[in-house]
């Protein structure tokens, strides 16, 4: 089964940001969660249905939507965890 991924315009401005190593592992993730979006290392965000996060380059947090019905993946934030922002979304 094969899952659309969603990279709205911030989070593109966002990726861009990122050291070269973390745009790497971003462009791996979203490869890897069009085939499993919610793989074994993600956690579901308490409160927030169908939110997860993953933990990239040890101090980055990937936040993103999965919509099973539609099968979408929308990716919501890309941030060094202490920047990490997980009640506005």
């Amino acid at each position: 089964m094969s899952y659309q991924v969603d990279v709205p315009t911030p989070v593109r401005k966002e990726i861009a940001s990122l050291p070269g190593y973390v745009r790497a592992e971003v462009r791996q993730l979203i490869r890897e969660l069009q085939q499993e979006p919610t793989p074994l290392r993600a956690k579901e965000l308490r409160e927030k249905s169908n939110i997860y996060r993953i933990w990239l380059a040890t101090k980055w947090r990937v936040a993103y939507q999965v919509d099973e019905e539609s099968q979408r993946v929308l990716l919501l934030r890309v941030r060094l965890k202490k920047f990490m922002d997980y009640e506005s979304l």
